[in-house]
């Protein structure tokens, strides 16, 4: 699996499907990914439980590497702290694209 977007996820997946949720680095604000059907390799039947387990890792890797790439739609990256925040806590007015909170911090030093 590669590292995660934010900074905390969740694996909602189970043996059927797959699912994953991102949280805002700032206000932890959920964002969930659809979920994505086990496909078990287009085989209809698999009587190895070891083949199973292994098609089953690389479909969960391949669905939490989209849903990953997905997030960085719904988060966006503060330039000033390196955190992913959700619409919410990202200062869309400032000019350097910084949190809300590094926008307030920012604030104080040129008062």
């Amino acid at each position: 699996m590669c590292v995660s977007l934010t900074k905390r996820t969740s694996d909602h997946s189970s043996g059927a499907s797959f699912s994953f949720s991102f949280y805002c680095d700032m206000c932890g604000k959920e964002w969930k990914s659809l979920k994505t059907k086990f496909e078990s390799g287009g085989f209809t039947k698999i009587d190895n439980e070891e083949a199973q387990q292994l098609i089953w890792a690389h479909e969960h890797k391949n669905a939490f590497d989209k849903a990953n790439l997905e997030a960085h739609l719904n988060f966006n990256y503060c330039s000033m702290c390196g955190r992913w925040v959700c619409d919410d806590c990202f200062n869309a007015d400032s000019k350097n694209g910084i949190c809300a909170e590094c926008c307030k911090d920012a604030a104080k030093v040129h008062v």
